[in-house]
This record gives C-alpha cells, sequence and structure tokens, in this order.
C-alpha cells in the first residue's frame, strides 16, 4: 500500500484509510513524501554545492517533524510503516514508486480548501488527477 503525504494535519483523512486497507490486506503500508525542488532548474543554470548543502539540511529537518507528527498523530499505531522521501513531481513520484514496488493501491487525498488549494492546482496540477490518470493498479481519492 502506498499512500502520499505532505504533512500530518493535510492527510489524516486519507493515511487513515490507508492504514485500514493495509491491515485489511495484511501489507506494510509505504508513505511517499514528495518534495518538490528548491533550486529551481532553469536552463544555463548551475547550481552551487553549497545551496544543495543548506537544501538536504531543511529537507532532513522536515522530514524529521513529519515522521514525529505521524507518530504523535496515533494514526499508524499498530501498523508495519516505512517513510520514503524523494524529490519531484508528487504524481510522477508516486506513481513511480508505486510501480516500482508493486503496490497493490496507492491512496492519496484531494484538497477543497479555497482559492490558495484552486491556485495551486492551477500552477501545479493535481495529484490525484495525475494518479488516476495512470491507473496500473487501484487509487483511492479521499477527500
Amino acid at each position: 500500500m502506498v499512500v502520499g503525504v505532505d504533512d500530518a494535519a493535510a492527510c489524516g483523512r486519507p493515511l487513515r484509510a490507508a492504514v485500514f486497507l493495509a491491515r485489511a490486506a495484511g501489507r506494510p503500508l509505504l508513505l511517499v513524501h514528495v518534495r518538490r525542488p528548491a533550486v529551481p532548474m532553469i536552463e544555463g543554470y548551475v547550481p552551487m554545492p553549497e545551496e544543495f548543502a543548506v537544501d538536504r539540511e531543511a529537507d532532513e529537518a522536515v522530514e524529521r517533524e513529519l515522521v514525529a507528527a505521524l507518530r504523535a498523530s496515533g494514526d499508524l499505531e499498530g501498523t508495519e510503516w516505512q517513510l520514503i522521501s524523494t524529490t519531484g513531481e508528487a504524481g510522477t513520484e508516486l506513481i513511480r514508486i508505486a510501480e516500482e514496488r508493486d503496490a497493490a493501491c496507492v491512496v492519496v487525498g484531494k484538497r477543497h480548501h479555497g482559492f490558495a488549494d484552486v491556485l495551486h492546482r492551477i500552477t501545479a496540477g493535481s495529484v490525484s488527477r495525475a494518479v488516476v490518470a495512470r491507473h496500473r493498479f487501484p487509487v483511492l481519492v479521499v477527500p
């Protein structure tokens, strides 16, 4: 079972649904946290090594906070789980990891929280729509 997580508060309902499915299927849960590249990839621009070091430290801090929040939520209690962090476009990375791990199901959330989310979907696209569009495996979209 693969579930996309961005922060513990926003992924509560999809996470609980994924935990239910994982327990019912007797399968471990793979939580996937996808970061956007902090250094924009612009043609002709070569980032300095110092930029990568700062980004790596920030990413590790975010990951530690996410793991702590997930453990504190209690939603994962009694479930075998692992967190993978990767960088890229969320829909593409969820699909890639689900295919690599031969996922039984992918669980994603769908947000409806006002203008900011609408603007984000316009600029970055909908993760749930991207995953459903390439459905080589069952996909559960949780509002």
